[in-house]
C-alpha cells in the first residue's frame, strides 16, 4: 500500500463570493497630493491584497473624484470591503511618504508629519451604489450599443477607452495598473 492511499482527502468548500458594484467618492485627503499620486496609491492598494484574502476586481475606473469598482469578495457588505481598501491606502501612505502639497507654490516632505495622517484617516471614501449600467458594462469588457446616437454614452466610451486607470485596458488584451479578473465572455445577469 502506498503512503498516498492512507491519506484522507478532505474537500474544502469554495468561499462564498459576493459581488459589489460601488462608486467611491474620494475624500478631502486627495487634496494633499498630486492627482497622479492619488491614482497610483489607489491602484497600488487594490493590487496589495495577499492571496489569503479573496478580492477579485472585475472592473474599475479611477478618476480625479471617484473610484468605480465591480468586485467579487468574501465580504458581505460594501462597507467591510471599503474598510480593507482604506487600510491598504493608509499603510501605503505611511510606508511610501511623498511630497505633500501645502499650496500651489510650496511643497514639503511628509515623512514625519502626523497632521497628514490625521487628514488621511478613515473614512477615505464615501460609498454610493454604482447604478450606471453603461459604465458597469464598459469597465467589465462588454460592449454597449444603442439603436440611436447618445452623446453621453459616446463621451463615456471615449473617456474609458483613453483612460490610463481603467480596466478596459485589461479587457482589450493590455496590462493595466490594477490586476483584473476577467469575465472572459462570461455573461452574468447581475452585471
Amino acid at each position: 500500500m502506498k503512503k498516498d492511499e492512507n491519506l484522507k482527502k478532505v474537500a474544502i468548500a469554495a468561499p462564498q463570493l459576493h459581488r459589489h458594484k460601488v462608486k467611491l467618492k474620494i475624500g478631502n485627503w486627495k487634496k494633499h497630493f498630486d492627482f497622479n499620486y492619488v491614482n497610483t496609491i489607489i491602484a497600488l492598494a487594490l493590487n496589495d491584497f495577499d492571496d489569503k484574502i479573496f478580492f477579485y476586481i472585475n472592473g474599475y475606473l479611477i478618476t480625479s473624484n471617484n473610484l468605480y469598482l465591480v468586485v467579487q469578495t468574501t465580504e458581505k457588505s460594501a462597507e467591510e470591503m471599503v474598510t480593507k481598501i482604506e487600510n491598504q491606502i493608509i499603510n501605503l501612505l505611511k510606508t511610501n511618504p511623498q511630497k505633500l502639497k501645502e499650496n500651489r507654490s510650496e511643497v514639503s516632505i511628509i515623512a514625519d508629519d502626523e497632521n497628514l495622517f490625521y487628514a488621511a484617516r478613515k473614512p477615505l471614501f464615501k460609498i454610493y451604489p454604482l447604478e450606471n449600467d453603461h459604465l458597469i458594462k464598459l469597465i467589465t469588457g462588454q460592449k454597449v450599443t444603442l439603436p440611436y446616437f447618445d452623446r453621453d454614452l459616446e463621451h463615456l466610451k471615449n473617456r474609458i477607452r483613453n483612460h490610463p486607470f481603467c480596466s478596459a485596458i485589461n479587457y482589450l488584451g493590455g496590462i493595466g495598473p490594477v490586476k483584473v479578473t476577467l469575465f472572459k465572455d462570461q455573461i452574468d445577469p447581475e452585471i
